[in-house]
């Protein structure tokens, strides 16, 4: 009998043992393989990102009113092939990107209208030439009836502006953006004209639907005004990194975004100054050209004069196998219009080299190009980036001009 039990132990000692071997197997297959039998390999994941332009999160819009929206896709092995935009889960519209296969940066706008007062979600949706989501972000908006955003603005005052008595004039169409502000329109006074010089100052010009103006070159600063496609501003300042400029347009002087996509700049930057705020700055009255609109700055007579006014890093410290882009402002500072040419750019700490296009300049003209993308695979501290113009020496600039062609940046890449 004593045998018997001893036996049924063992057996049971036997049984405990083998589902436990049996429950560690399973959970090593279970961390090997992938439901269905196909084994997962590890792949680098690429980094992406995905971004609304516009309009801002929050924002209030007028009904009836036709917006476009705006979103900017990235993707490190370059495959955003497409944008999907939707309005409450809607599919508004599908804009597809100039590469077949996909391309590591696409920007993408689509235009819509809310045809009722209340609230909107809309999403914008990445793919990869294969279909795949990349990625998905959304905002939300409010529309507002015209009655009620015209109330809005006439009882709310921007908290950076001092009240202004308001002209009987009727207010004029316009989309509302962010935190309703004030429409400052004071009667102009027959002497109030501008300054016959400030037709030669830096100006811009608003290239997208609207472009806000804000208190400090910040994207969270408080809205003060807001300017619309077709308007004009003289440059009065810059910040330190020249990614945004402080302008004047008749009463309004503030700051605004110094974005290729949606601002095409005239005239000479170069000296505009640097400033933290637009209290301190004089109203634009730059001095004219000397006669023939020759720039003061030409050395060389009968020659063209490229030079590089400006070149910053947009979008933050770069990041390892992220693109990024360099905004440059070239200008022509000889006497002779300059044909187009080759700038290329070689950036630390690989050697990355980077190729760009320069249109043909007019004499005295300065240029914003197209932003130059970088890729760079190594972090590092004080990085230098070095951009020549005229790399395959295209444009006669005489020694001096050739002598002057080459500019240095200094960045760091986490």
């Amino acid at each position: 009998m004593d045998k018997a039990k001893t036996s049924q132990k063992q057996i049971r000692a036997l049984l405990g043992a083998l589902l436990a071997l049996f429950a560690s197997l399973s959970a090593a297959l279970a961390c090997t393989f992938q439901f269905g039998g196909t084994v997962s390999t590890p792949v680098g994941t690429p980094t992406w990102s995905l971004d609304f332009i516009a309009p801002e999160n929050n924002s209030l819009i007028m009904v009836g009113t036709t917006i476009t929206l705006a979103a900017v896709a990235s993707e490190s092995n370059g495959g955003v092939a497409r944008i999907d935009f939707r309005v409450d889960g809607v599919l508004i519209g599908s804009q597809v990107a100039p590469m077949p296969g996909g391309q590591a940066r696409f920007s993408a706008q689509q235009p819509w209208r809310p045809s009722e007062p209340r609230g909107y979600l809309i999403t914008a949706e990445a793919f990869r030439a294969d279909g795949s989501s990349i990625g998905e972000v959304g905002i939300a908006v409010q529309a507002v009836a015209a009655s009620t955003a015209q109330a809005a603005l006439r009882n709310t005052i921007a908290p950076t502006q001092t009240p202004r008595t308001l002209t009987p004039t009727a207010l004029p169409t316009f989309e509302i953006v962010g935190t309703p502000i004030a429409l400052n329109t004071p009667t102009p006074s027959p002497t109030a004209a501008e300054p016959t010089s400030a037709r030669d100052a830096p100006r811009l010009r608003v290239t997208f639907d609207f472009l806000n103006v804000r208190a400090r070159p910040d994207a969270s600063s408080t809205q003060i005004g807001r300017l619309v496609r077709g308007d004009e501003a003289l440059i009065i300042g810059r910040n330190a990194q020249r990614t945004w400029w402080a302008i004047e347009r008749g009463a309004l002087r503030g700051w605004v975004i110094n974005n290729p996509e949606w601002i095409q700049i005239s005239g000479e930057t170069a000296d505009v100054p640097l400033a933290t705020t637009t209290d301190d700055l004089p109203t634009a009255t730059p001095s004219p050209l000397p006669p023939g609109g020759v720039a003061p700055t030409s050395t060389v007579a009968g020659t063209a004069d490229l030079i590089i006014l400006s070149a910053t890093i947009v979008g933050g410290t770069p990041k390892v196998n992220q693109t990024f882009n360099v905004l440059i402002t070239v200008r022509n500072q000889g006497t002779v219009d300059a044909g187009s040419s080759l700038m290329e750019g070689i950036f630390q700490p690989d050697g990355e080299r980077s190729q760009l296009a320069v249109p043909p300049i007019p004499a005295g003209t300065s240029v914003t190009l197209p932003p130059m993308p970088v890729t760079l695979r190594t972090s590092g501290a004080n990085l230098i980036g070095t951009l020549t113009l005229d790399i395959k020496n295209e444009v006669a600039e005489g020694a001096i001009g050739e002598a002057n062609n080459i500019f240095t940046i200094t960045y760091n890449v986490e």
